[in-house]
């Protein structure tokens, strides 16, 4: 597994904009599912990506994966943050606001700590680790049992969906961090190409892969979705897993709240209700909370 780095002012600018693009892509789901179905969103969303890094990879001429086992590690990470994410999240906002996705994503930085604790050696729960995972999933608690107290079945699913989304990208990161000699640009391509390969072939099979198009909103929010919060972001996502590790990457979820908020009230119309705002008071509460206890167990180790 490679040597991460300790997280520079560069590496917290990379976070933000990380967080911002990624927010976007909750909106753009939403405008997409006029027209298209969830599986063709996640299909078409992973091909744009794929192609459009296509030009640069070849260009560049960097290091391809060596190895049975690497390649089964790139199609494991493709699948895992890839292919199911991305239906599960485009399927659940049939359901789920594209501003309380936005928020539901924030419960990943408590799934890497889990995972952490029980897939690594060196990154295991601490009081204060603990407490922030209570107070985040606190937040989730709000969002989801306000829904099911209104008997909104859907809507639950919808947002469960969204948590198990998040659990597949907190594993993945921890995949990507053991493919080591591939750079970054190359090795999103490859993940990315990777889903695609059976991606496209199962939406051929069981969808429609070129409905009827009612809105030109709709095949533009769909190409953005491809080229800026897949292929751009993924290639930050993955610098950053490979420079300074996952966990640093989970802290994203301090800024996808507040962006996806943003995004929605400024092009949806979507005004937060007052339980969402305690909802992301809590969240961001646990992610402090969880960020300072993750500085005093580094400074106990020193």
């Amino acid at each position: 597994m490679k040597t991460i780095r300790q997280p520079t002012t560069r590496d917290i600018l990379k976070l933000t904009t990380l967080g911002a693009i990624w927010a976007s892509a909750f909106m753009c789901i939403e405008v997409a599912l006029t027209d298209f179905s969830p599986l063709a969103i996640a299909a078409w969303r992973i091909s744009i990506g794929a192609l459009a890094l296509a030009p640069m990879v070849l260009l560049r001429r960097g290091q391809w994966p060596r190895g049975s086992r690497t390649w089964l590690l790139v199609f494991l990470a493709g699948a895992l943050y890839n292919a199911v994410p991305f239906s599960l999240i485009s399927w659940g906002q049939q359901y789920v606001s594209s501003g309380m996705t936005a928020l539901l994503m924030s419960c990943g930085p408590f799934v890497a700590l889990a995972l952490s604790h029980v897939l690594t050696p060196d990154d295991r729960f601490t009081l204060g680790k603990l407490g922030g995972v209570v107070l985040g999933f606190s937040g989730v608690v709000v969002l989801v049992g306000e829904q099911a107290l209104e008997g909104s079945g859907g809507a639950v699913v919808g947002q469960l969906a969204m948590v198990a989304a998040v659990s597949c990208y907190a594993l993945s990161s921890l995949i990507v961090r053991r493919i080591v000699g591939v750079g970054p640009l190359t090795l999103s391509f490859v993940t990315l190409a990777s889903s695609a390969i059976y991606m496209l072939p199962l939406l051929f099979v069981s969808g429609e892969p070129f409905p009827p198009i009612t809105s030109t909103g709709s095949l533009t929010a769909l190409l953005f979705l491809g080229f800026v919060p897949t292929a751009a972001a993924y290639v930050i996502r993955v610098q950053i897993v490979q420079q300074v590790g996952a966990t640093f990457l989970s802290q994203v979820s301090f800024y996808i709240p507040p962006f996806g908020l943003l995004w929605s009230w400024l092009f949806l119309d979507q005004v937060p209700r007052g339980t969402i705002w305690v909802a992301l008071a809590l969240i961001l509460c646990g992610l402090l909370v969880s960020r300072m206890g993750a500085r005093g167990a580094a400074r106990s180790a020193r």
